[in-house]
């Protein structure tokens, strides 16, 4: 696609009311439909921490009804959500509300999942929320394209309102039993004007398949426009990270239970060459008949959010949907 058309579709995302007349539209198009199959009606509750070596911190708090509840992979609704900023005496509120939307299988997750609302910071509305189609094929691939808006999460970018819009095409294919290589390549815009182009890859090893364990190589790496974003975030011209990471992920009484950790190395221009570790943590299950709870952790080490050599941060979460019949 060319820059063009990728500049005329953020200008077409960043009209908020646009962006949730259309997610409106197509759930409304859509839930009929589900309706017929899941008539169940569900609430969701999510809450999540995260935090830094700097001292920032982020509480979301979320809730929702689900007016089609068939399963975690099929449902329509709308969702709340509220969100704290705060750093040594900065305090910064973001509402927003969605409207959601997912049809997917469970086993490929092909599909179309959908979350597209504003969020409103600083006296300014922004569009937020993340937009998934999947689609498989019988050679062992797929295809993604993805959409996703949200604000840039720092002190001085919450005063101005700063936000992004993300496109990206992505593309996966397994080869043989136990081999995947997964690409992407998008293209984000900032609304104080900066873009960035991104290159993603994994090459995944499937190594103890009864365990559930794989072995991966993760790349990643972008390219800023502008160099000069006046310190409202962490802007290097370039970054790469590639690390090494072992994962698993197994399913025992219902629920699926999986981590990962990782360690590798990341360049940024301006900062030359330091270590980079993730570890993460998940857990997703039922609970008290129908009600589905979701855990999940993570720390991360990397400079790809702040010039800081040493710089980490840390979130965790949980979430619980519970249906009614």
């Amino acid at each position: 696609m060319g820059y063009e058309m990728m500049r005329r579709l953020a200008i077409m995302i960043r009209q908020p009311f646009q962006c949730v007349a259309a997610a409106a539209i197509y759930i409304a198009s859509t839930g009929a439909a589900m309706a017929e199959e899941a008539p169940a009606f569900a609430t969701l509750a999510d809450i999540s921490f995260a935090s830094d070596t700097d001292g920032f911190r982020v509480t979301r708090s979320r809730i929702g009804a689900l007016s089609s509840y068939a399963n975690p992979w099929s449902y329509a609704g709308a969702v709340m959500q509220s969100t704290r900023y705060a750093e040594n005496g900065f305090r910064k509120d973001g509402n927003a509300v969605l409207g959601v939307y997912r049809d997917q299988r469970r086993d490929t997750l092909a599909g179309v999942d959908i979350e597209a609302g504003v969020v409103r910071v600083a006296g300014r509305l922004r569009p937020t929320g993340e937009m998934t189609l999947r689609m498989t094929t019988t050679l062992g691939s797929a295809i993604e394209m993805n959409a996703s808006a949200d604000l840039v999460e720092t002190r001085k970018a919450l005063n101005r309102a700063i936000g992004y819009t993300f496109f990206a095409a992505a593309a996966d294919h397994q080869f043989g039993e136990r081999f995947t290589l997964t690409a992407l390549a998008g293209w984000q815009h900032f609304s104080d004007g900066n873009s960035r182009s991104h290159l993603r890859a994994r090459l995944i090893w499937l190594a103890l398949p009864d365990a559930g364990v794989t072995l991966q190589l993760r790349y990643r790496q972008y390219w800023s426009r502008d160099a000069d974003v006046d310190g409202a975030y962490f802007n290097p011209l370039a970054y790469r990270q590639l690390l090494a990471v072992a994962a698993i992920r197994k399913r025992y009484d219902g629920w699926i239970y999986g981590g990962a950790i990782g360690a590798g190395q990341e360049f940024s221009t301006g900062s030359g060459t330091r270590p980079s570790y993730l570890a993460e943590l998940r857990g997703d299950g039922p609970i008290a008949g129908d009600a589905r709870l979701v855990l999940r952790a993570g720390y991360y080490r990397s400079a790809g959010y702040a010039d800081s050599p040493d710089y980490a941060y840390q979130r965790a979460g949980a979430t619980l949907v519970l249906p009614f019949h």
